[in-house]
């Protein structure tokens, strides 16, 4: 090899090891940008679902088990009304 083909030859490596270095760069800079973007999309949800939506859903369960137990304490009430006519009826009272 001549001193100009030697030269030639350290200009294409410097160029070919900036070039590796800028794939390096922005190689890691996508890495970083996905990571991010994966854990907006699966983090956002968690978030809106802890700080928003959660308070309020504890709150309508809450009303909706109230609602229940008084719906089951008047079923109760029936069954204790037929109870009592039941025994109305055995001695004979209320005909």
């Amino acid at each position: 090899m001549n001193d100009r083909e030697m030269k030639e030859l350290l200009e294409l490596t410097r160029d070919n090891n900036k070039l590796l270095r800028k794939m390096r760069r922005h190689a890691i800079f996508g890495n970083v940008t996905r990571l991010i973007y994966w854990a907006v999309i699966f983090g956002v949800p968690v978030i809106l679902y802890y700080y928003f939506i959660q308070p309020h859903l504890g709150g309508l369960i809450d009303t909706y088990d109230g609602i229940k137990g008084g719906a089951e304490s008047i079923q109760n009430l029936g069954n204790k009304a037929d109870g009592i006519g039941g025994l109305l009826d055995q001695f004979g009272i209320g005909r």
